[in-house]
């Protein structure tokens, strides 16, 4: 078979994480039947959500939605759906972003290549500015090597838009369901970069809006807390959580430095967990 037979007959599957997204969720639904022009599924998995989300949806054979019984989180969700997903290649996406036209050519040469790898796609918010997507993997020695220049650094993505080789997935167990929501894509990256997976950023821009479900769902202040805890579970997962209170005040100064409105309640949480056994 020859390469461009083989990029005609590889299958795409889209999963995508749904709990009480409203118009998002079929915003981007329509989006991706409108652009995408590969050989592609779409798997919804909905996370029990009581707004009318799946039931506004337009049938199309192309979707399948998997109704959960309970909030399982973002992991969870994404892994039982990975179950039944049929395509070579899945894209994990999530029901705030909208899809373009030029993601098809991103696809072709991702199917083209063939590789266990993961692709990361650009995000940008309403107006098409680019939002801030790769991050250093916060760990001491990870950022010990960054400083003197090594070229072994360790970055993460936001898990908004990742496309992966469904052989390196599996390779890797799947999203690690130690979190319930957040941390799980610093997570993800860092087992990643230790399975020495390569990671590729594609030229598409998709649109992410950004909070446009967290916001519906929690105060300000319970993502906070959401967000602290998970980032504490992962140093503890990493038998490392001395890290955690040495660099933490660190990004809280950064924080300060740069965002100083949101710098009174990440410090109330943190020292809120702190204070926690």
């Amino acid at each position: 078979m020859t390469t461009s037979q083989k990029e005609q007959v590889a299958k795409l599957s889209i999963i995508i994480v749904n709990f009480n997204s409203g118009d998002l969720l079929k915003n981007c639904l329509s989006s991706i039947c409108r652009h995408v022009n590969v050989n592609f599924e779409v798997i919804v998995y909905d996370n029990a959500s009581s707004d009318t989300s799946i039931s506004c949806l337009t049938y199309d054979h192309r979707i399948t939605i998997l109704p959960g019984k309970e909030n399982l989180g973002f992991a969870r969700a994404n892994n039982l759906a990975a179950e039944i997903a049929t395509g070579e290649f899945l894209h994990f996406l999530n029901p705030d972003i909208l899809v373009n036209q030029t993601l098809s050519a991103d696809y072709h040469e991702i199917f083209r290549a063939g590789t266990p790898s993961i692709y990361v796609t650009s995000l940008t918010d309403t107006s098409g500015n680019l939002q801030k997507n790769r991050h250093l993997v916060p760990r001491i020695g990870n950022l010990a090597r960054y400083f003197v220049g090594s070229s072994r650094v360790a970055y993460w993505n936001l898990g908004a838009s990742i496309i992966i080789h469904a052989e390196a997935f599996r390779m890797m167990g799947g999203w690690p369901e130690d979190y319930f929501m957040y941390a799980e894509d610093l997570d993800f990256f860092y087992r990643s970069f230790k399975a020495g997976i390569p990671v590729y950023y594609t030229d598409t821009r998709l649109i992410h809006i950004g909070k446009g479900v967290t916001h519906q769902i929690w105060s300000d202040g319970q993502r906070a807390s959401i967000i602290e805890r998970s980032f504490k579970t992962f140093y503890r997962k990493y038998h490392a959580l001395w890290e955690y209170f040495l660099i933490r005040p660190i990004q809280l100064l950064y924080l300060l430095a740069n965002e100083p409105g949101s710098f009174p309640l990440y410090a109330k949480v943190f020292f809120q967990t702190f204070l926690k056994k």
